[in-house]
């Protein structure tokens, strides 16, 4: 019997960080007019000359990330799937449940389940980050920084794998807006009743489209990455179907208590002052 590829459990666990997500998607909500997927070329747009990118997009986006960092904490959960290519060239997808709580400046919870029952957690409290996975009950914590934004970018270089969506926790999302090597307005379009605005973004190794929530809260609603320069171009699918842009918090939330019977394994990571930044790419 061929072995099934899957991704690795340090890369699930840490995806679980934003694990949002890797969150699994399960189709709930997509609905569309006939047309939707196409572009309207007819239609004028503004376009960027200096970048490309269609200016209607670009305000839509900066809105959304905007309001996002404006949130002193969240929490959010999502479904997604993720494309793994076999080795003869097909493609499974895999899928996972999460729920992201995000105190800022510097802390993290998330708990991720995915579509075989296993369950793994992440904990951010400032100063340690702790990965724990709940079947084979082990964990590790990793000594990372006191913001955020240093630490999913010291984590993206002990991982030597970019979390999909990370970018989206980080306290500046300025470079987001800075990536795109072009990019279009596609037009309304509804996640079950909410109605969004579709837009789609190109870079030099990834595409990437975002769905967000016309009205006072321009949440981003759901997130197509797709790999271009990986075989087969995978992607990832999330949609994230619940926010919270007022929860009760506690710092309790954010500590990990070790489980009766827990084990810990260690970590071998580079010093932090070897790491390289990573961020959005």
């Amino acid at each position: 019997m061929k072995r099934i590829k899957k991704t690795s459990f340090i890369k699930l666990a840490l995806v679980a960080v934003v694990g949002l997500l890797n969150f699994a998607i399960r189709p709930t909500v997509i609905a569309g007019s006939a047309n939707a997927g196409k572009i309207d070329q007819t239609k004028q747009t503004a376009v960027d000359s200096s970048t490309g990118v269609d200016e209607q997009a670009l305000a839509i986006l900066k809105k959304a990330t905007s309001y996002l960092t404006g949130l002193n904490q969240f929490r959010l959960k999502g479904l997604a799937a993720i494309d793994v290519v076999q080795d003869s060239g097909q493609k499974l997808q895999f899928g996972s449940t999460a729920e992201v709580t995000v105190k800022r400046p510097n802390r993290i919870y998330a708990s991720r389940t995915l579509d075989e029952g296993d369950v793994r957690r992440f904990w951010y409290d400032g100063a340690v980050a702790t990965l724990y996975e709940e079947s084979s009950n082990v964990y590790t914590k990793i000594p990372v920084f006191d913001t955020i934004d240093e630490t999913l970018d010291y984590l993206e270089t002990v991982f030597k794998d970019p979390r999909p969506l990370a970018d989206l926790l980080y306290n500046d999302l300025s470079p987001l807006l800075k990536v795109p090597l072009s990019g279009s307005y596609v037009g309304e379009s509804y996640l079950g009743v909410t109605a969004c605005d579709h837009l789609a973004f190109r870079g030099k190794s990834l595409d990437w489209q975002f769905w967000v929530e016309r009205g006072e809260k321009p949440l981003i609603r759901k997130v197509v990455i797709t790999y271009k320069e990986l075989p087969g171009e995978p992607q990832f699918v999330a949609h994230l179907v619940e926010w919270d842009t007022q929860p009760e918090l506690s710092d309790a939330i954010f500590q990990f208590s070790p489980p009766e019977g827990a084990r810990q394994i260690r970590f071998v990571t580079l010093r932090k002052n070897d790491s390289e930044k990573g961020g959005a790419q």
